[in-house]
């Protein structure tokens, strides 16, 4: 049953037989299409992704889908009746460089935004610092013996950042 391999395309529908040389021995001459996964014989989008004949060789496209969806390993990419891998086509959508462009385009802009926003409340904790180190009179900052205010600033901006990133990690977990 699985030895015969089809000249036809699998991808294109069955034409209906009009010689005798045509006939599949195995289905018999008066055949109507069966999907082999629903048995319905409607007329829909039958394709034989696979070497299989007779009764077992055409399926719905929509059930054979259906079918690899919840089937996991070998029998999602081969026929479990003649072991034969499926031969299918993907079909590209006509907008597929469109698409991937825009898609592209989001993504860079939510990762500028997010680099942007942490980038925002590290200054802003950093300025706390350098308000709560100027009362001080810079004691903070000349004795860790830094001479840049800006640099000194950013790091202890960054180190709170992360320290309150740390916290609410803790926080979420514990609770």
């Amino acid at each position: 049953m699985a030895d015969h391999v089809s000249d036809a395309s699998p991808l294109i529908p069955p034409s209906p037989i009009t010689e005798p040389s045509e006939i599949d021995l195995e289905a018999g001459p008066g055949e109507q299409f069966q999907c082999r996964i629903c048995l319905e014989t409607d007329g829909r989008d039958f394709i034989a992704p696979c070497k299989c004949k007779g009764t077992t060789k055409y399926v719905h496209r929509e059930c054979l889908d259906q079918w690899r969806a919840v089937k996991e390993g070998f029998a999602f990419s081969h026929c479990t009746t003649c072991k034969a891998p499926y031969h299918l086509r993907v079909h590209a959508a006509a907008d597929r460089k469109w698409r991937t462009l825009k898609f592209r385009f989001f993504v860079t802009r939510d990762i500028v935004f997010i680099f942007l926003a942490v980038q925002l409340v590290i200054a802003s904790l950093a300025y706390l610092v350098y308000l709560i180190d100027t009362h001080q009179k810079s004691w903070l900052r000349l004795a860790w013996g830094f001479d840049s205010e800006l640099s000194f600033y950013y790091i202890c901006g960054a180190l709170l950042f992360f320290a309150l990133l740390g916290v609410i990690w803790v926080l979420h977990n514990l609770l």
